[in-house]
């Protein structure tokens, strides 16, 4: 009689755990697809949540593809971005736990171990700078994240030792926090030549296999070039107008190749199950549990903050002085991680951005918690990317740690506001600014005095050309057109160029493409007929300078004189 009591009981307590679990779920979707409604640049939306070893929430929603109709599921897979850096960091860490070199080495001495020469610019620069300068974005190099487009059949090898010893300074060495995904790629290139494999096939090696990550791989992968529409979360960029109801144009996917000799700074494709097992793996290894498959020696090295950031969203309140329940308080960045305390906790976390997929994820060790999301769209409306992630970041670490809910479905979408009063103006990128409406041709004779080509030994030549009266741009890839900005008369004179990038949808409007400015010192009063020698080229935050190529001047003239010495011959 007993043992049936027991057996009804154990029966009920399942059904009631089932029924709480159905509940939870039900919660679950319905703040997600809130967030969904009250985020309508957002085409689709994957999530994961482990707890104490177990995926707890692994949910997807909205469309793969829109124009196809395909919904987005579990097995959707979407760009992590710069989450791939905590990878790179691992790497780097398990090679130092190796003894092949030291997180305080000379990044220029730990490359001639192996008899290849690489430099920085700038004497300090070069004579000081670590690996772990390198990795906490502290060498003050300019971003030219230009070169995420760049088409020219350039090598890993070649990029790291020809190239990044151009790349110029914008910040003095150490001076600041400054974000750079190309010395991610100059360490990456560290691990593949000790490692004596790719450093693709290494990371597959120490973590994709062992962690079972199946669906995961490199955007370089012939694996990615043969996932089917749906199978990779179709990208886009918003556009304009409503914000309630805006455009979404569809990137195309070729537009994540670029990355691939990048890969170590942005070019992981994963699901977001195989980021659950990535979870529970780091949090496993963190706490020395047994058949952990990451090692715990690197993550705590790797994990270590080095270097200061600056207050990230939710924080510009005092410490002493609270206005949200709880909010994430960034310290410090350590090697390809972002380190800081949630509720008195200590995280580990990282963003990701690449051509229309964000990504967000946040780890707890202590708690055995982990969040992961990731959105493909756009979140041009705020200054902060990741706007829709955070607050599910904060609900979902809030409902694991089973603290009082404070967001919730009714409102989720407000936040930050009503905790914060907020500008939320658009968030500045690469989309076009207000000076727009005052622009106008280029004037001919302006025109005509800048006409050419322009060179910067990172970048491939910049072409200027006049077309029926209209000033062109032309640099690899990239194309558009110039057009003046109505502005007071300085001397220095500024232009727009409306970028047509490789990574653009078809059919973009104008109103909607990245820009570039060209600057160029006006002496037209000293002489009227005096080309335009050097210009400088901004794009998004960054002036890179460039010089007149002379080389078909010199060529003419070369000819001229072969010419003069024909005639002189033959008439001797």
């Amino acid at each position: 009689m007993l043992y049936y009591i027991l057996i009804c009981l154990l029966r009920i307590s399942i059904q009631l755990t089932l029924a709480d679990e159905a509940d939870e779920q039900r919660e679950y979707d319905a703040l997600f697809q809130e967030m969904m409604k009250c985020n309508p640049s957002t085409a689709a939306f994957a999530i994961s949540v482990v707890k104490d070893g177990k995926v707890v929430v692994n949910k997807a929603y909205g469309k793969a593809n829109r124009e196809k109709d395909i919904d987005a599921t579990i097995d959707t897979r979407f760009s992590i971005g710069s989450i791939s850096k905590e990878f790179t960091g691992y790497m780097a860490g398990k090679q130092v736990q190796e003894k092949h070199y030291d997180w305080n080495d000379k990044i220029t001495d730990i490359f001639a171990k192996k008899g290849i020469k690489m430099s920085l610019q700038g004497d300090f620069r070069n004579r000081t700078c670590t690996l772990e300068d390198a990795l906490t974005h502290r060498t003050g190099i300019k971003m030219y994240d230009w070169l995420l487009t760049d088409d020219r059949n350039i090598s890993r090898a070649n990029w790291v030792t020809k190239y990044v010893p151009l790349f110029q300074e914008e910040k003095e060495m150490r001076s600041a926090f400054y974000y750079n995904n190309w010395l991610y790629t100059v360490v990456g290139y560290l691990v593949e030549i000790f490692g004596g494999k790719t450093f693709e096939e290494q990371v597959k090696e120490s973590m994709f296999k062992p962690l079972e990550m199946t669906q995961t791989c490199f955007v370089s992968d012939k694996e990615f070039d043969q996932l089917k529409d749906g199978e990779f979360a179709q990208p886009y960029q918003e556009g304009g107008g409503d914000p309630d109801n805006r455009t979404l144009y569809p990137v195309p996917k070729r537009a994540m190749k670029y990355i691939g000799v990048h890969n170590p700074a942005g070019g992981i494709i994963s699901t977001s199950g195989d980021m659950a097992k990535y979870m529970i793996a780091v949090i496993d290894a963190f706490n020395d549990k047994e058949g952990a498959k990451l090692s715990k020696a690197v993550l705590e090295d790797v994990t270590d903050p080095k270097t200061l950031m600056k207050i990230q969203l939710g924080d510009a309140t005092r410490i002493e002085k609270p206005t949200f329940d709880a909010t994430f308080k960034d310290s410090g960045y350590g090697y390809g991680h972002i380190i800081g305390t949630y509720r008195g906790y200590k995280y580990v976390n990282h963003g990701g951005s690449t051509y229309g997929h964000y990504s967000y994820i946040t780890v707890i060790p202590s708690l055995n918690i982990g969040v992961f999301t990731v959105i493909s769209g756009n979140n041009y409306l705020s200054k902060d990317m990741w706007r829709m992630q955070k607050p599910m970041h904060i609900y979902m670490l809030d409902k694991m740690m089973g603290e009082e809910m404070w967001l919730n479905a009714t409102n989720i979408c407000t936040f930050p506001q009503t905790w914060i009063k907020e500008n939320t103006q658009v968030f500045e990128g690469a989309k076009r600014g207000a000076e727009a409406a005052g622009a106008t041709a280029v004037p001919a004779g302006d025109a005509e005095r800048i006409v050419g080509n322009y060179s910067n030994p990172v970048f491939p030549v910049l072409m200027l050309k006049l077309e029926e009266s209209t000033l062109k741009f032309e640099m690899g890839n990239s194309n558009g057109s110039v057009v003046a900005i109505k502005q007071e008369g300085d001397q220095e004179k500024r232009l727009r160029v409306i970028l047509n990038m490789p990574v653009d949808p078809l059919n973009l409007p104008d109103t909607e493409k990245a820009e570039a400015f060209v600057y160029y010192l006006d002496n037209s009063s000293k002489i009227s007929t005096n080309q335009i020698e050097k210009i400088e080229l901004e794009l998004g935050p960054e002036r890179y300078p460039f010089k007149r190529n002379c080389s078909t001047a010199s060529h003419h003239l070369t000819l001229l004189l072969i010419g003069a010495l024909i005639f002189q011959l033959l008439h001797n």
